[in-house]
């Protein structure tokens, strides 16, 4: 099982629609995923979903509801699991609600994905997020200050990450995500970790589709399939899972979710 942190330096690029379009791409390839609403303060997963959650993770960790109680199924292969808007989940220190929690969670070895989805910035929680998990993505867009943020969340990374993949949004083509993304890597080899790979993963181009499915409250990838939008967005599926399982065996099973949250409340 991979976990898969989606992040950005800053706020406004997309990345919770990136987060929730590629679990759903995952899932419409077969794959098992669960996507974790970790945006603190601003969880917004459900409402990009259109779903209603009547509860979500702090319900579980007060002791207050089950793991399987919270998971919202959005299709056969991909659950949702809330977050809480507005409360840190991470300072929750209550150890034996905390075992309770991840006893409860020993269950989901049956995902190939736990996409995470963090807030922006490079604050306690994102960090923490980063560290629990196997691969990170960050997410930017072609605006100096969004740039800078992103640069610094790679300078975090590489401290702890052999790869590093970045997804270039709201671009005007192919040659502008190329060109900004070989202009931080280029910026990257000279001055951090030289162990760490900075990975381009792909690009999604300025699109009125994906600004009018997130009004309604839809996924761009279900609702046109077949656009220019969707068919970049399938080919950064395609990349991620080729360089995941390059070795030709499936991603491996023995973690389950609850490896990640173990990893999450140790680490914080």
């Amino acid at each position: 099982m991979r976990f898969i942190t989606i992040t950005s330096g800053k706020g406004g690029v997309g990345k919770s629609t990136i987060s929730a379009n590629l679990s759903f791409a995952l899932s419409q390839y077969g794959y098992k995923v669960a996507l974790f609403d970790a945006d603190i303060g601003l969880a917004n997963l459900d409402i990009i979903l259109n779903v209603q959650p009547k509860k979500n993770i702090l319900d579980v960790l007060k002791g207050e509801s089950e793991f399987e109680e919270i998971l919202i199924n959005v299709n056969k292969n991909l659950v949702l699991i809330p977050g809480e808007s507005g409360e840190e989940i991470l300072s929750f220190k209550d150890e034996e609600l905390i075992e309770k929690f991840l006893e409860g969670t020993k269950n989901f070895k049956d995902f190939d994905f736990l996409i995470i989805d963090t807030g922006a910035g490079i604050g306690d929680s994102v960090r923490s997020f980063i560290n629990a998990s196997t691969d990170t993505i960050i997410v930017t867009v072609p605006d100096p200050a969004a740039i800078m943020d992103a640069y610094a969340m790679i300078k975090y990374s590489s401290k702890i990450k052999d790869k590093i993949f970045m997804i270039l949004n709201e671009v005007k083509n192919q040659k502008e995500a190329l060109g900004i993304f070989n202009k931080i890597k280029s910026v990257a080899q000279k001055h951090l970790n030289k162990k760490t790979e900075l990975e381009f993963l792909g690009y999604i181009e300025q699109s009125l589709l994906i600004t009018q499915a997130s009004k309604n409250r839809e996924l761009f990838i279900k609702k046109e399939p077949m656009s220019k939008s969707s068919l970049q967005l399938v080919q950064i599926v395609k990349q991620l899972t080729s360089n995941l399982t390059k070795d030709g065996k499936k991603i491996d099973k023995e973690n389950s979710i609850s490896t990640f949250f173990k990893r999450l409340f140790l680490n914080f």
